[in-house]
Parts: C-alpha cells; structure tokens; sequence
C-alpha cells in the first residue's frame, strides 16, 4: 500500500506542474482577449475576477489530457532512472503492479475533467458570455457622451450632436466592418435598446442615410426610416461556429453554442432532433467530443507508462520527440474525424478511433518493455548463428 500512495504521489506532482504552467500561458492568451471588456469595466477586480473563473474549466479541458501525458511520464522516469523500478521489480512486483497507481490517478482526472465537460465548463461559457453583455451595457450607457467622438471597444467611431434623456439626435457612425469598404451611417436622432433575451445592444435609428464608398465601383447612399442598428462587441466573429450560428438572425442568444450545453441539453437534443437534420451531426460531435476528452486522459496515461520506463540505450530526446510526434497524429486524426462527422459522412464512433491508436502504441510498447523484447530478438538470432555449421 505504501508503494501505490509513493508512485501515486510521484505521479501527481509533475501532473500539477505541468497543468499550472500550460493553464497559466493559455489564461494569458485568453485575458488578452478580454482586454476591451475590462478596460470598458473600469478594470473593475470583480469583473477581470469572475472572467478569469468561467474560463479556467474550458482550459482544463484541453490541458489536462496532456498534463496526464507529461505527470505519467516524468513520474515514471523519475523512479525508473532512480534505479527505484529495479529495486520493485527485484522484490518480486512486477511491472504490472505499477498500472495501478497510474490508472488511479488516471480515473480520478478522468472523473473530474467529465464533470467539468459535462457541466462546469458550459455554465461557465453561458455566464461568460451574460458577464461580458452586462459589461457591454455599461459601456454603452457610461460612455456615449456627446460633442465628441466615442471609440466603441475599438470598432466603431461614434459621434452625437444632442442628447435628451435616452433621445440621441444628429448621429454619425463609422464602420469598417459592415462592408468591405469604408462606410458611414448617419441619423437625425435614435436610441439604445438591450435585448438581454438575445444579449444584444441595439441603436434604433430613425430617419437616416448609409454611405458606403465602394472604391473603384464608386459610392452608394441608401436611405432608410428605421434601421435596428447592432452593436456588436468584439470577439463575436462567428466564422468557426457551425453554420446555424453564422446564419442566425435576430435572438441569437436563444441557440445557445455547443460549448454552453450540458450533457443533458445534447442528449435531449440529439434524441428529438431527425435524422435528416444537420444539425443532429453537430450535437453528436460536441456530446461524443467530451466523451473522447474524458477517455484521453486514461488512453495518455498507458501510453506513456511504458515510455517513461528509463532504457539508457533509448536517449531521453528520442521518446520526447516519439510521443509529440504521437500527440501531433492523435490530434491530426480525431480533427479529421469530427470534420467528416460534421459533414454527416461517419458514425460518431470514428471520433474514438484516435483512442484505439494511442492504447494500441501503449500495450505495444508495455509487451516489449515488460518482456525485454530486445533480448528475445537477440537470443533468437544468437540461436540461429550457433546453429550454423
């Protein structure tokens, strides 16, 4: 007992190092994001606070997996190159005994990262997305001010002449993201709406004119009497989400992504969506999707149990770069599996195909460690010269 809590031990630390260092870089990647909300918060502590929360569990989903990778290996090696496995193995525990503690660690990672896939990390990109709309209408209220030009996140320019109450009149806003080309709509007065069902801020203009310079087409002026003017905030580029969310028109919040689902909301989905329906293959690859990252983290885990194993004839550099090398196949093969299940062309069951792929390379490279393989080939052809006359 006291062994299995020892490679237990050996085995979580490097796991948490490896989790802190790669979560760290990836939270920094992520605030940098977020830097338009807060600076329109006032930098407020609650609010870079609470964005920091609801966006470390979608993280811990993709760095946990290879955070097990890494604490299996590097523990593993550690004993290994210790001379502590000859020590084990020598007192009559074999190799074998060794999984144990490994899988241990392995389920409970596995048991954790599924109740962050499955419930935690959707409800912290669904209140990620009402914290940044609720900062997004404070902005809007505190910041348009009149008689100069206000600089919507960066986006926009935003100018008003007069303002009465919430009564806006002699309205200019210069968009670059309309069109292609420079464009300005101009208004004799509006108002802001927030929709928060749609979690949308919207400038109702009345009476007004669009100009669009259309470079070497010319210029194109379109009147209008009412136009629901959307104010989107940054980050809502929706060109990589499936197609129901790039062509949804008006409560846009009321399809809520993928990533904001828990389990049940697919399963229900799934289970009343028909068959002949694309968007059946995008909820079959979210839910199956979480599955495979749940399994990951108990596939990386045999996988790299053997490879941590210390062979001085088999340089450290050489199975660092054998398992990116497996890492970067994995990956290549589960993209290209939910690419063909987004198209409708595969069974949701090819998702787990990249599984089989590292628990094979694992068991193989366990048989041929644990049974000295490289000695068995080198008896057999020393046989065979000795048989020659």
């Amino acid at each position: 007992m006291l062994l299995f809590f020892y490679i237990v031990k050996e085995l979580v630390f490097p796991f948490l190092l490896a989790t802190g260092v790669i979560s760290s870089i990836m939270l920094m990647d992520q605030i940098f994001q977020f830097v338009p909300f807060l600076q329109a918060s006032g930098l407020e502590l609650s609010s870079v606070v609470q964005m920091i929360l609801y966006s470390i569990s979608p993280i811990l989903l993709i760095v946990c997996p290879v955070s097990v990778l890494i604490g299996v290996y590097v523990g593993i090696n550690r004993i290994s190159s210790d001379s502590e496995l000859v020590v084990i193995r020598a007192s009559g525990v074999s190799i074998a005994y060794i999984f144990k503690p490994v899988l241990f660690v392995a389920v409970l990672i596995a048991g954790t990262v599924m109740v962050l896939a499955f419930y935690v990390s959707p409800l912290g990109m669904s209140r990620l997305e009402e914290l940044k709309f609720n900062i997004l209408k404070k902005h809007t209220k505190i910041q348009l001010s009149v008689n100069r030009v206000n600089d919507f996140f960066g986006k926009k320019l935003i100018y008003i002449f007069e303002k009465d109450g919430d009564l806006m009149q002699g309205i200019f806003i210069a968009d670059h993201n309309m069109t292609e080309n420079y464009t300005v709509i101009e208004a004799n007065r509006g108002r802001i709406y927030f929709d928060d069902k749609s979690q949308k801020v919207l400038f109702r203009l009345i009476d007004g004119n669009i100009h669009s310079d259309l470079g070497e087409e010319g210029y194109r002026m379109i009147k209008y009497d009412q136009l629901d003017y959307d104010l989107a905030p940054p980050g809502r580029d929706r060109s990589n989400l499936p197609a129901r969310f790039r062509n949804s028109e008006g409560d846009t919040r009321e399809y809520k992504t993928d990533a904001e689902l828990t389990v049940d909301e697919l399963v229900e989905r799934i289970s009343r969506t028909p068959r002949n329906n694309s968007l059946l293959f995008d909820y079959q690859d979210e839910l199956h999707g979480r599955i495979v990252t749940v399994l990951s983290c108990i596939c990386f885990a045999v996988f790299a149990l053997p490879m941590g194993i210390f062979d001085p004839r088999s340089p450290k550099a050489g199975n660092i770069i054998y398992m990116l090398a497996v890492l970067i196949i994995y990956f290549l093969i589960f993209a290209q599996a939910r690419s063909l299940l987004l198209r409708g062309e595969v069974h949701p069951s090819a998702l787990y195909l990249p599984l089989l792929f590292a628990l094979g390379l694992g068991f193989i490279r366990y048989y041929k460690v644990n049974h000295n393989f490289g000695s068995i080939l080198e008896a057999f052809r020393l046989r065979k010269r000795l048989k020659k006359p």
